[in-house]
């Protein structure tokens, strides 16, 4: 009570390494609030973000997507493209077909009937939701398919995502959105579990010449800033502006740009 949990507080302070500054007691409207600082050490995060900046440029495993993903992506981004064409283009690749019919099979689209005619299910999917499956798939192709928790962890997410979209923001625009920005969120945790042991000599050569400390690795490895780095990567894939928003703020989502805020959050 009073005076004397002031100075038990300030004590225990001291005994974390920091001084009574951190402690401060002061009166809005009429309450009075207590409140401790803890400082979150600058170097400690410009530290991550370099060496999260450098896994991004060593990472040469990563390629950039698939030749017929890539082609497809001109086909849709091109206005004068057929659906027959983009049809064809995608029964070429049998895993990349299951997945649409797999979509515009499901409870999303709510068809009468069975779809199993792959022009049929282009245009049912439409452009748009043609271009989210292919930024899913292609990311999928690339990276590890063997770190299954944490692909089931970002299906999950997806799901609940879409669902809080449909059932309550009552939201059709920002379904494709919300369900691949789910399924991508931990791309950044994914990466870092596939990195091959080179990769990590480097890396951790590049934190002796820079003399960051070495405890940013337990940090980078439980997937502290994992959101910058799958972000990064995002953007050397050259995804829209809103997906990488969702890779980059789904632990910050209120500091995500407005125009994002609803995806996001």
């Amino acid at each position: 009570g009073a005076g004397l949990g002031i100075v038990i507080m300030v004590l225990m302070l001291k005994k974390i390494g920091l001084d009574e500054d951190a402690f401060d007691i002061d009166v809005m409207d009429s309450e009075t609030v207590a409140k401790i600082v803890v400082p979150f050490s600058n170097i400690h995060v410009e530290s991550l973000d370099s060496l999260s900046q450098e896994i991004v440029a060593e990472i040469d495993e990563l390629p950039q997507f698939p030749d017929n993903i890539v082609y497809l992506q001109k086909l849709l981004s091109d206005p004068e493209s057929e659906m027959s064409d983009i049809a064809r283009q995608i029964s070429m690749d049998p895993s990349l077909t299951a997945e649409l019919l797999k979509l515009v099979n499901s409870a999303q689209f709510m068809l009468r009937g069975k779809v199993d005619n792959i022009v049929e299910a282009v245009k049912y999917a439409g452009i748009r939701t043609l271009k989210t499956i292919l930024y899913q798939y292609g990311t999928q192709s690339v990276l590890d398919k063997g770190a299954k928790s944490l692909w089931d962890h970002s299906y999950q997410t997806a799901f609940y995502a879409y669902t809080l979209a449909r059932y309550v923001l009552k939201r059709r625009d920002i379904f494709d959105d919300v369900y691949v920005g789910g399924i991508l969120h931990d791309m950044g945790k994914i990466v870092f579990s596939s990195v091959h042991p080179e990769l990590l000599g480097k890396i951790e050569r590049f934190a002796e010449k820079q003399n960051i400390d070495r405890d940013l690795f337990e940090d980078l490895s439980a997937g502290l800033n994992h959101g910058e780095i799958g972000a990064l990567i995002a953007e050397k894939w050259n995804f829209p502006e809103i997906l990488i928003a969702s890779i980059r703020y789904h632990h910050e989502p209120y500091s995500a740009p407005d125009e994002y805020s609803t995806v996001v959050n």
